[in-house]
């Protein structure tokens, strides 16, 4: 019997049992590290940047995009496991729908994986280099600190249990994390609650303020938290963990929540204390150092030790687990793409090829953006993801709308209900919509990030 012509049941099979108490948390992981592996330069950038700059007027774009990023990772995860072809990697259901696919997303994994990896290190090394003091090296200091992080980072991805490290590491960047913005919001002393919901109901401002017009910094948060190329992760993370098969969807339904919960509250507490300080002090961010004498202002002397531990740590849960999930996405769409790589179906990182990718072109190489006179992490964080998101969005969602949709590609049980064909068309168009308007404006956005 082929994968193709595996069995279907319009009855899915029974769960495996959901972990209670103390194994909850060391079952669960993958969605963690996926939510965290998100979470660095887009979400604290963007999310500060849009509070100070426009209050509370486009809060709507931050959870609007979680809820739907939620969704897509969560139909993507769906395929992985309830698929009739057999498939465990995601590029697999790609090429069940065009042959050319895993070839096209190849490139995308390539350019945009490299493009957000050298916004996390950069950020790293930021964020590594000011808590150190930020006064050594010169220019070349924040370069000395890329080196740190990468060395660091080779030397992560290179044991055997390096996915139980990412999950720990997400774990405790996720608790200091939000106990550091609920300590500076405490400071702050004000939370406008009025302005928080009226910001929920779609308000858009008129003006623009800072480097980037609004609809920009809008699409820039619906690409960063609603998803691009990096949800494509999660069966890969999936997999490591050994969740593979039907009968895992209701433990990685948990997992994916778990995951994402801390995500939300974390970039609404980015959003609330840029807001927050703004309203009272008519303040504009345009670099990371604009972030670090806001949380000076708010906790005082130790407020940019917070600011910039809080950077590397939302950097530093991403740079180590993007390196390994954007190689086995690229890896796994040369081999479906190439007749050399089709003898390595199913040992994709056996091939040496892997390896080069994970650590010379994820790992290494992104060090470029470290140099003195690369453009700054504000900059860099909302082109590199408005980028990413033109690239891969449209692609992303539409594609998965195809093969969830069908019963040609999911098991009976596993077809999307009218509800969630419904949603998911909605989010195609939106996803296409978004991809135009970058678009249109992505001359603008490339000479403002890199023309100093």
């Amino acid at each position: 019997m082929t994968a193709s012509t595996l069995p279907s049941s319009s009855q899915a099979p029974e769960q495996i049992p959901l972990p209670k108490g103390p194994q909850l948390i060391t079952t669960l992981g993958p969605g963690l590290v996926l939510a965290m592996s998100f979470l660095g330069v887009g979400d604290l950038t963007s999310s500060s940047t849009s509070g100070a700059n426009y209050g509370y007027a486009l809060i709507w774009t931050l959870v609007l995009s979680l809820v739907a990023r939620t969704f897509i990772v969560s139909t993507i995860a769906k395929y992985a496991l309830m698929n009739r072809h057999g498939h465990t990697q995601i590029l697999e259901g790609f090429a069940a729908v065009a042959k050319w696919l895993p070839g096209v997303m190849t490139v995308v994994v390539l350019v945009a994986g490299f493009v957000t990896q050298a916004g996390f290190l950069k950020a790293c090394a930021i964020g590594l280099y000011n808590m150190f003091g930020g006064s050594f090296g010169g220019e070349w200091g924040q370069f000395a600190m890329a080196i740190v992080v990468v060395g660091a980072s080779i030397g992560m991805i290179s044991q055997k249990k390096q996915f139980t490290i990412l999950e720990y590491i997400a774990r405790i960047a996720s608790v200091l994390i939000i106990v550091t913005y609920i300590f500076a919001i405490f400071k702050i002393g004000t939370f406008d609650v009025a302005g928080f919901f009226r910001g929920m109901l779609f308000e858009m401002p008129k003006d623009q303020v800072g480097t980037f017009a609004p609809i920009i910094v809008a699409a820039a948060t619906i690409g960063t938290i609603a998803g691009n190329m990096p949800n494509l992760l999660y069966p890969g993370f999936m997999k490591d963990k050994g969740w593979t098969g039907p009968k895992y969807r209701k433990l990685q339904q948990l997992d994916l929540i778990a995951g994402m919960g801390p995500l939300l509250i974390i970039n609404l507490l980015f959003w609330i204390v840029a807001a927050e300080y703004a309203r009272a002090h008519e303040f504009v961010i345009t670099s990371e150092q604009d972030l670090a004498t806001l949380m000076n202002t708010i906790v005082g002397p130790v407020g940019p030790f917070l600011l910039w531990m809080s950077l590397f740590l939302a950097a530093f849960t991403s740079f180590p687990a993007m390196t390994r999930g954007f190689a086995q996405l690229a890896i796994s769409g040369i081999h479906l793409s190439t007749k050399s790589g089709a003898k390595w179906a199913g040992r994709d990182e056996e091939d040496p090829l892997f390896k080069w990718l994970q650590i010379g072109l994820f790992t290494a190489l992104p060090i470029v953006a470290a140099l003195p006179k690369a453009p700054n992490l504000i900059a860099l964080g909302i082109a590199g993801t408005a980028l990413s998101t033109l690239l891969a969005l449209p692609a992303i969602v539409v594609v998965m709308f195809i093969l969830t949709s069908s019963k040609k590609h999911m098991h009976d049980y596993a077809v999307n209900k009218p509800w969630e064909t419904v949603v998911l068309g909605i989010l195609s168009v939106i996803s296409i919509g978004v991809g135009i308007q970058i678009a249109i404006n992505l001359p603008q956005m490339i000479v403002s990030a890199f023309g100093g």
